[in-house]
């Protein structure tokens, strides 16, 4: 869906309430909403009863959205509402706002948003890598060392090195405008 067309055509099929582009939006999004709304509520199945009344009111409403920033801004904007005022209604509000991390909540807004987006981004440009860089990348990211990750795959260290160095090349080209954007932002 990196194509302008397509992404609005999913826009409205979505809207229009197709299974199918519900299906495509819960496997691209549930993971980033879920992850947001744990960010205010901190216990993981709040945080999916949230994210689940959120969809289900966008599956209810069909409301029309123009563009993927429309809809986004909508369900992040939905889940922080609704963890809020799980919030509230645990009484739990009061201690949430003294928390020196989250005292400006508009700054921890944005901030959360930010982060899941770049972490998105980052895990759908590591599933775009070829097969061997991918597999040694997921291996990596999960703790291995490169000798456990060689004896894994039956490589060489320095052909670890070699995929790792190539696949760090491939995910700056894909994710430049991404750093150009935090540098700036910094």
């Amino acid at each position: 869906m990196t194509h302008e067309g397509n992404q609005q055509d999913w826009i409205k099929r979505l809207c229009a309430g197709e299974e199918e582009a519900y299906r495509f939006f819960f496997d691209e999004y549930y993971q980033i909403l879920g992850s947001f709304a744990l960010r205010y509520v901190k216990e993981q199945e709040i945080a999916e009863d949230i994210v689940n009344d959120v969809i289900f009111e966008l599956y209810s409403s069909k409301r029309l959205f123009p563009d993927l920033v429309s809809l986004k801004s909508f369900l992040f904007t939905s889940i922080k509402n609704r963890s809020l005022n799980y919030l509230r209604g645990r009484r739990a509000q009061e201690r949430y706002l003294r928390d020196p991390e989250s005292t400006h909540e508009a700054e921890f807004f944005l901030d959360s948003i930010i982060e899941e987006e770049i972490y998105f981004l980052m895990q759908k440009a590591i599933t775009e890598l070829p097969d061997k860089i991918r597999e040694i990348y997921k291996l990596s990211l999960s703790g291995e060392s490169n000798e456990s990750i060689a004896t894994q795959l039956h490589l060489t260290i320095d052909s670890v090195k070699a995929y790792k160095k190539r696949g760090k090349q491939i995910l700056k080209e894909k994710l430049q405008d991404l750093f150009i954007w935090l540098s700036v932002s910094t």
